[in-house]
């Protein structure tokens, strides 16, 4: 096959990159050269669920994105990781795996993304799993990506479980079926104990076919427009620079950082801003990198009895140890849990019609104070939950820093700008309040750390809230799939303005899902290479 010279060229070998390169490859007669900015998945840790952790501490498969200092959170600057690996930021994920509200989608079809509505979302996301669970009309039982829920919740989560029905929230059956109102044990995308990323369920299987060609450690530089129409793109791999050209299309899936960033230093962006870098301009795009939106989240910790959280097993090294051989035999045990085990979506706004909030139960408490990275586990025995609104209104965007292709983008997030937004999180946490103080939950609880005792008042809280908000690491949107004139890419992910260009990744979301963005994500690229071979 010509190295430099395919049918399309696909850049960035994320989640989303991974189906396409598996998906159009599956036609013997097309060429597909997959293009990613880091390694092949090699890690053994990148496999083992728990292994999250350690990566988002070591850094190494993460392009390592800082936000500017953030007026709303008190000025801070937030870590915002973001995968540089085979599979993307599936391969570094915490695995929690859910779709979100069915009506999320058909608020993206309402907002102008047609053809997106949870009618036509439903069957990509049958077609995506496989679901360990019972089968019915919402689950797949067939597809590359297997989901089930967590093996073995601890007594925390179900003590979380059970505080949460008590209350009076439903348990709910599978919050990725008919309705995800409630409180239920999580899905993951965990197979017999091993993370089951985009990249093992699509592109392993799909690698040694002639007709696909992939390329790792290439830094995507630019997209190469001619009369118009993309026809390569260049990168920067271990020679140099390189052109893979593109026959019928080029199509960005580099996620919602790189994606709007590799628009603009091709030339399609906000012309004025692009000519102040001396970008000359191929299409005036001026949305390219607004309509940023991601979740933003507050963490409620505790010291508790001795009840098998990660706290204690990590500072016993027997502990450590017969937790490694017991998932080496049997796949199960914490090492096969990512980052939560339980989630909570409840209504908090008097009269709301679905779920403003979501809780998720966090097996673990760190050690490090609220607003900091998360590095290190207290050295007690711990857990916690995490909250955020599940749609908020405040919106951010990115912008180029210089046109220099290594300079991190300019990313301005402006959590909390609303005022909705704030009250949601303030009655959040009244709501965590009740949780905590609800048995059997209530039981296990020796001490409120954060937000703390003297966390009583409503300013109080808002004090806390902007102090210890920080990402739920699902940024998205920041190039608008629409049906008007103003949006970036078209509801057939065709960028405007442009032929032969197409971006399919989070990036596209006209709005954020309820809840985790991965299976939208994969969902989205399923329905994409539909559309791209005409089968949609």
């Amino acid at each position: 096959m010509d190295a430099r010279e395919t049918d399309y060229v696909v850049l960035g070998g994320g989640s989303a990159g991974c189906v396409l390169a598996a998906r159009l490859s599956e036609d013997p007669g097309t060429r597909v050269t997959l293009i990613e900015a880091g390694p092949w998945d090699t890690n053994p840790w990148i496999h083992i669920p728990m292994g999250f952790a350690r990566l988002y501490v070591a850094r190494k498969y993460d392009w390592n994105y800082e936000t500017e200092a953030d007026a709303e959170t008190n000025g801070r600057q937030h870590y915002w990781p973001r995968g540089r690996v085979i599979g993307g930021s599936g391969s570094v994920n915490g695995l929690v795996f859910l779709r979100g509200a069915p009506r999320d989608y058909d608020r993206w079809a309402q907002s102008g993304a047609r053809g997106w509505a949870y009618r036509d979302c439903l069957p990509y996301f049958r077609k995506l799993e496989t679901f360990a669970g019972e089968a019915d009309e919402f689950r797949g039982t067939d597809g590359p990506v297997h989901v089930g829920e967590v093996q073995e919740p601890s007594p925390g989560c179900r003590a979380f479980v059970d505080a949460c029905a008590a209350l009076g929230f439903a348990r709910n059956r599978d919050m990725n079926g008919a309705d995800y109102e409630g409180v239920a044990v999580n899905q993951l995308n965990v197979h017999r104990g091993r993370r089951w990323s985009p990249a093992v369920a699509y592109l392993h299987p799909a690698r040694r076919r002639p007709n696909l060609q992939i390329l790792t450690d290439r830094v995507g530089l630019r997209v190469l427009v001619e009369n118009g129409r993309a026809v390569g793109v260049a990168v920067r791999g271990p020679g140099g620079e390189e052109i893979h050209r593109a026959r019928r299309e080029v199509i960005l899936s580099a996620g919602a950082i790189e994606s709007p960033k590799l628009l603009m230093l091709s030339g399609i962006g906000d012309g004025a801003a692009l000519a102040a870098h001396g970008i000359p301009v191929a299409a005036h795009r001026p949305e390219v990198g607004r309509n940023l939106q991601d979740h933003v989240m507050v963490r409620s910790t505790f010291r508790t009895k001795p009840c098998g959280t990660l706290n204690e097993i990590i500072a016993s090294k027997l502990r450590t140890a017969w937790m490694g051989i017991d998932w080496a035999l049997r796949r199960r045990n914490q090492m096969a849990v990512g980052a939560s085990e339980a989630s909570l979506f409840a209504r908090i706004l008097p009269g709301a019609e679905e779920p403003d909030v979501q809780y998720q139960f966090v097996n673990f408490c760190l050690g490090s104070g609220i607003g900091a990275p998360a590095t290190s586990l207290a050295p007690y025995p711990g857990f916690s939950f995490n909250y955020c609104v599940c749609r908020p209104d405040s919106r951010g965007d990115l912008t180029l820093r210089s046109a220099d292709p290594d300079a991190k983008p300019v990313i301005r997030p402006n959590y909390l700008s609303t005022p909705n937004d704030l009250h949601l999180m303030v009655e959040a946490t009244k709501l965590g309040r009740r949780i905590s103080a609800t048995a059997p939950f209530a039981d296990l609880i020796e001490e409120e750390i954060f937000p703390g005792p003297s966390v009583r008042s409503t300013e109080d809280m808002v004090d806390y809230i902007r102090s210890g908000a920080v990402t739920v690491y699902h940024p998205c949107g920041s190039n608008r799939m629409g049906s008007d004139a103003g949006s970036v890419v078209d509801p057939e992910l065709r960028v405007r303005g442009v032929e032969g260009l197409r971006v399919v990744d989070a990036s596209v979301f006209p709005l954020v899902p309820s809840s985790n963005i991965h299976p939208a994500t994969l969902m989205l690229a399923e329905r994409a290479a539909d559309l791209i071979r005409g089968a949609a």
